[in-house]
């Protein structure tokens, strides 16, 4: 009788896995893996660098309140300081710099305060706020922002109407400003679609950078599930709105809102 084990001793020879299996493996291992560069169908992990909270900052809160509220249908804090009902944490603050202020996670704090200032920088003191251990910083190129201690968490997989899906920094050094972040963060950037734009790879949501600008900004982009109709609301409401453009990510549109802050539309 033959030995049913008999071929057990040959040896292993390897053979080329079937093509329709290896893809649909490394599908697998992707979705369980790999964080998407802006939103996507999978859960994806809080890393350094990555925005745990954003403030929309411009000279009157209340008036930006009602703004959004009509174009994006945020539902806002009675102190109009809070953006209310979203998976994101948003806010708003009165400031004459119009700009996005943003807060980033950090597993570290005071390793991060000490590359932010090694970096160009200048960072304020740990302090502990009823939210959590944060630090006031400000980049080399003159935009404020915050380190926020946080441990990795799940970030949202999918975006609601006025949640924001992509941020655009405009500096006016994007080489010191690369130089930067990759130090602080561990940022890392490839050339962008526009001159002197760069697309980075590091945090969870979509981020971009643009120098040649007079002064630093960051531009969010808010997700709206009818772009068109967004337009004519951001017109409505007295800012201005570029006609809808098709990009190959989604259907955009260059906005400005009734106080002169920059921002985009986003139907993805």
């Amino acid at each position: 009788m033959t030995d049913p084990f008999e071929d057990l001793l040959e040896p292993v020879v390897p053979v080329d896995p079937d093509p329709r299996f290896a893809a649909g493996l490394r599908a697998l291992l992707e979705a369980a893996f790999v964080r998407p560069m802006s939103g996507g169908s999978m859960p994806v992990t809080a890393v350094q660098g990555d925005v745990v909270y954003a403030s929309l900052w411009s000279p009157d809160a209340a008036r930006a309140a009602a703004f959004y509220g009509s174009v994006l249908g945020w539902r806002i804090s009675a102190d109009h300081r809070r953006v209310e009902g979203l998976g994101q944490h948003l806010g708003l603050w009165s400031d004459s710099r119009r700009t996005t202020f943003l807060s980033h996670a950090v597993t570290d704090m005071d390793a991060a305060i000490a590359r932010v200032r090694a970096a160009g920088g200048t960072a304020g003191d740990a302090v502990e706020e009823p939210y959590g251990l944060s630090a006031q910083c400000v980049d080399n190129q003159g935009l404020p922002f915050a380190l926020h201690l946080s441990s990795p968490g799940p970030q949202p997989s999918t975006f609601a109407q006025g949640e924001i899906v992509y941020f655009t920094m405009h500096v006016r050094d994007s080489a010191s400003a690369r130089a930067f972040y990759g130090s602080v963060f561990g940022w890392t950037f490839t050339p962008g679609r526009v001159a002197d734009g760069w697309q980075v790879q590091g945090p969870a949501l979509g981020f971009g950078l643009q120098g040649g600008h007079a002064e630093a900004a960051v531009l969010p982009m808010y997700v709206v599930t009818d772009v068109s109709a967004a337009v004519a609301r951001v017109r409505s409401a007295g800012g201005t709105a570029t006609d809808p453009v098709q990009m190959p990510y989604g259907i955009t549109s260059d906005c400005v809102d009734d106080q002169g802050v920059p921002f985009y539309l986003g139907q993805l």
